[in-house]
């Protein structure tokens, strides 16, 4: 009896001596967490240009910096004054696509991403660090 007396004793000394933290959710401590994670987000260099069969449109160069895997349609919103159709692009700064007519042949808006034909649309692509886009209107 006298040996559970002193583990129960102990027990309530060493229970008592334990430290405890407490959450803090003041509106201080949510808003210290928002700044946080909005300073980690990562920023990234991209290149974009536009071409009308391989001859670069003048002034249609920009370098942006965006968010790291940033939506390439929503950064040509922001960056470009757009047109778009069923999905995709009709015109850029002005610059439209044209039908094909018996005068005429069709020329379409198609990007390369780093040299590469997209095989998505600009509304799959994530931008990363380095990225160079170029928008050529080109004849089909």
């Amino acid at each position: 009896m006298k040996k559970l007396l002193l583990v129960l004793s102990l027990s309530f000394v060493l229970y008592g001596c334990s430290t405890t933290e407490t959450l803090d959710t003041s509106s201080e401590g949510i808003v210290l967490s928002e700044e946080v994670s909005s300073e980690a987000a990562e920023t990234v260099s991209v290149t974009i240009s536009l071409t009308d069969g391989g001859t670069v449109i003048a002034g249609s160069e920009k370098t942006v910096e965006v968010e790291a895997g940033a939506n390439l349609l929503a950064v040509m919103r922001e960056n470009y004054a757009i047109e778009e159709a069923d999905g995709f692009i009709t015109a850029i700064d002005g610059q439209t696509q044209v039908e094909e007519t018996a005068e005429t042949k069709a020329k379409y808006w198609l990007f390369d991403v780093n040299g590469e034909s997209s095989m998505v649309g600009a509304a799959d692509v994530a931008l990363q660090e380095g990225d160079v886009i170029v928008w050529n209107l080109t004849e089909m």
